[in-house]
């Protein structure tokens, strides 16, 4: 299936097939006549939203949203609201295409193609160029959201690097594919609030080593790209997946995807609760340097955001049914304190002031603990965990969340 209106063809290179309700198949338009927006418009005012496009004409289709889409963009009679549109759809579309159909000719090099046009209207327009990022409010879907980091990969690369270094290209189709692996990851698994089954979150954690086998045997494929596909979800500190390296061992490409990534997963909306605005974003991600991200890698997506921001003040979306500050990032996407064992056992928090908090632990792995409980306290705050049983534990604390029903609760991390 294929949006309406996701080309203009005067010439078509494929057939368009209209599958009706009751699902027999008819053919609307064949090869070799011609597509109009006329046609778009007798299809929308009889309650049509897609024609079909058989297989087998597969890779004349992909290289015909793609040129469509290119035209779109650079095409000043467009309004950009249309523009962003369109070139979002047509890019959705080519990866939806490419993570379903892995092996049919051509999806790779057509996405090289867009990757390719991302890096030069960035170095034509940075600021136009942007548009294409949702910078918040959109919801998230596996294309969607891959959409979004290749455009921020490619605006964070230009950045570090300049929009005319050669890496920029690779960053663009890089971020575009780097989720291939979630092809075989059901819908719920990935929208799932709370916590998630050992089997689910196995298969969370092979997503980028399933995409990484899928790209290595694609022809002529950069090892960048592969890289950023398998390491994007490391951190610094070594407690990222699905290798667990760290320091030097990350390289920028993946440092890079790896920040953008992150962003957008927290700006977007989610089954279970609403956006989180850009600078709420930033700032949570902030405290997190540099033990998951790179200290100048972070600073300059700041820049980037900020600019943004700046140009159009519009885009700072400022609404949330949640408290930002009562967030962190392990309450929004998959990390092993998310994933630690159950308990249900008292423990007394004790602060130097003197105070102490009731509290019980919700989860737990070696180095964090979740502790279900209302508090304030400050950010990095150095406590006392008292158990039952008297003994105490050195702990600092992280940040506030809240669980699946909107809950209280603390995550400190503990002393080693």
């Amino acid at each position: 299936p294929l949006p309406i209106d996701a080309i203009r063809c005067p010439d078509l290179r494929f057939d368009l097939y209209l599958v009706h309700q009751s699902g027999s198949v008819v053919l609307y338009r064949k090869c070799g006549t011609e597509y109009d927006s006329g046609d778009c418009e007798e299809l929308r005012s009889r309650g049509i939203t897609h024609l079909y496009v058989p297989h087998v004409q597969h890779q004349q289709f992909q290289a015909a949203l793609c040129e469509h889409a290119c035209a779109t963009f650079e095409n000043p009679s467009v309004s950009r609201q249309e523009r962003t549109r369109i070139v979002r759809d047509s890019c959705s579309k080519l990866i939806e295409n490419f993570m379903s159909a892995k092996r049919v000719d051509g999806l790779s090099d057509t996405l090289g193609v867009m990757a390719s046009k991302f890096g030069e209207w960035c170095a034509n327009d940075k600021s136009e160029f942007a548009y294409l990022l949702d910078m918040s409010e959109h919801d998230f879907y596996t294309t969607t959201h891959m959409v979004n980091v290749g455009v921020g990969c490619t605006l964070l690369g230009a950045e570090l690097l300049g929009a005319d270094h050669e890496m920029v290209h690779e960053l663009s189709l890089g971020g575009l594919i780097h989720d291939l692996g979630k092809f075989g990851v059901p819908p719920e698994v990935l929208n799932k609030e709370g916590k998630l089954t050992d089997d689910e979150w196995d298969m969370i954690r092979n997503h980028p080593e399933t995409g990484a086998t899928i790209l290595k045997v694609e022809r002529g494929l950069s090892p960048v790209i592969i890289d950023m596909t398998l390491h994007h979800h490391e951190r610094l500190d070594g407690k990222g997946y699905p290798e667990g390296i760290k320091g030097e061992e990350l390289s920028l490409p993946a440092r890079i995807c790896g920040v953008v990534d992150v962003y957008d997963a927290l700006t977007s909306a989610r089954p279970y609760r609403g956006p989180i605005p850009p600078r709420d974003v930033l700032k949570m991600m902030r405290e997190d340097v540099p033990h998951a991200f790179d200290a100048e890698v972070f600073g300059a997506w700041e820049r980037v955001v900020e600019r943004m921001l700046e140009d159009d003040p519009d885009r700072s979306f400022v609404g949330s049914d949640v408290e930002p500050s009562a967030l962190s990032m392990e309450s929004m996407i998959p990390s092993p304190i998310a994933q630690g064992v159950k308990f249900e056992t008292q423990l007394m928090i004790c602060r130097s002031n003197g105070q102490r908090i009731e509290g019980t632990i919700a989860e737990s792995t070696s180095c964090e603990l979740v502790v279900d409980a209302n508090a304030s306290l400050n950010t990095r705050e150095q406590v006392e965990l008292q158990g039952i049983d008297g003994k105490t534990k050195p702990a600092q604390f992280k940040c506030k969340r809240l669980n699946s029903q909107g809950a209280s609760q603390l995550v400190f991390r503990l002393a080693s």
